[in-house]
């Protein structure tokens, strides 16, 4: 099973800056896992980094263009084959938890595509349920249409992919966090670095944002947290990576 490491955690707790010391000291190459970075453009409104390591995934989308968590994945695993086959350590870094869990836990339906001229055909509530059987579907799913497009386009699909036909990757997670009354401390002092440096006004509430992310993964399981204002951070987290190692 293949090995990678990942840094997630809410907006402005340092995770690029970790993972690029990190990849400095394990021979690592960046792997960005933010839906906003994957856009080219508006580097200062979507925060993007440029530390001094390889870092894979930012700018390979234009605005506008169709990407989905499939699409990331699929780009993520080329980067991570890529990464390994020069026998460096692939470490993947954001905040967009979906992306992550997708890559670690691929799903069975990731890789069935969107059916662009259904989507498109605008079909009411009653036409959509016409088209597929309700099955297992709860009463909240039986009235999303989203929801039921995607069930009409997965069972398009009958041969899906098993468990043991998906790529897989054993990941070690580190996730960074703080209290939030600190954490929104970090945002607000980011924002004005980001502003000053030129960037425009931007509707986005990023505190909203970083309790959104908090929610996600203190939801999921198997994530070593740290305090992203530890001065011994970097020590800890090697400490931890080269314990797992040992095992």
């Amino acid at each position: 099973m293949n090995k990678i490491l990942v840094i997630c955690g809410p907006t402005a707790t340092g995770k690029t800056a970790l993972a690029a010391q990190l990849a400095k000291e394990l021979n690592g190459e960046l792997i960005s896992a933010d839906s906003r970075q994957c856009y080219r453009g508006n580097d200062l409104e979507t925060n993007k980094e440029r530390p001094d390591v390889p870092i894979w995934l930012y700018d390979v989308v234009d605005p506008g263009e169709a990407f989905s968590v499939s699409h990331w994945v699929k780009l993520a695993r080329e980067a991570i084959a890529d990464i390994q086959k020069r026998g460096k350590l692939p470490i993947a870094v954001g905040g967009t938890g979906l992306y992550i869990n997708a890559l670690i836990h691929p799903l069975e339906t990731i890789d069935i595509p969107p059916d662009k001229t259904l989507r498109d055909k605008k079909l009411t509530l009653s036409e959509l349920q016409n088209m597929v059987s309700r099955g297992g579907m709860n009463d909240s799913d039986w009235n999303n249409p989203r929801r039921l497009i995607r069930k009409i386009e997965i069972g398009k699909f009958p041969e899906r992919l098993s468990l043991k036909q998906r790529q897989s990757f054993h990941a070690l997670i580190i996730g960074l966090t703080a209290p939030i009354p600190v954490l929104y401390k970090r945002i607000d002092a980011h924002l004005k670095e980001r502003r000053n440096a030129g960037m425009k006004e931007q509707p986005i509430n990023e505190h909203a944002i970083a309790r959104k992310q908090l929610t996600w993964f203190k939801k999921q399981k198997n994530i070593q947290w740290f305090d992203c204002t530890s001065p011994t951070l970097l020590d800890d987290v090697l400490y931890l990576i080269r314990h797992v190692q040992k095992d």
